[in-house]
């Protein structure tokens, strides 16, 4: 019996059939471990090194940049990642790219539309991050980032620091 996969090709399906690279829920091989921890490791030293290099621009004396500015470039930089990540995973076929935009922002409108809220809503708070660093010390404020972590009140049943 052939069963046919997301990309119109047949694939032979039978008891015991098994996709090639599929693990089984809750197996992890060492090297999975290994990157894990890699992307953790690098996700801190970057969030980390971000809030330091941003409060120490937003503090230098003279003129400062505009924190929208920051924002923007910052996903248009991340946007074009995503586009040469794309670009690599069609192997450099750019029509191939680009009818896959296509169908994913045009002809899947309604999904765009969706994610179109939150973006904006994540712009702005990017940018209250900005003025919020540059009158916060850094430890301050990348402790009060974090949810859930923020010094509790002790008259309200919370420990206080």
């Amino acid at each position: 019996m052939a069963a046919v996969g997301v990309g119109g090709s047949t694939a032979a399906a039978g008891a015991g059939a098994v996709s090639s690279g599929a693990l089984e829920p809750g197996s992890t091989t060492a090297a999975h471990r290994r990157l894990k921890y890699i992307s953790l490791a690098v996700l801190v030293v970057q969030n980390a090194s971000l809030i330091l290099s941003i409060r120490y621009a937003r503090t230098l004396p003279g003129d400062r940049f505009f924190a929208t500015t920051a924002v923007v470039m910052a996903e248009v930089l991340k946007g074009l990642t995503c586009l040469l990540l794309l670009f690599a995973q069609k192997r450099g076929n750019v029509k191939h790219l680009v009818l896959f935009l296509h169908e994913a922002v045009l002809v899947q409108y309604v999904d765009t539309l969706k994610l179109a809220v939150p973006s904006l809503i994540y712009t702005l708070q990017n940018n209250l991050q900005y003025v919020a660093i540059s009158n916060l010390p850094a430890a301050t404020f990348q402790v009060s980032l974090q949810p859930g972590i923020a010094p509790r009140d002790p008259s309200r049943g919370g420990v206080g620091l």
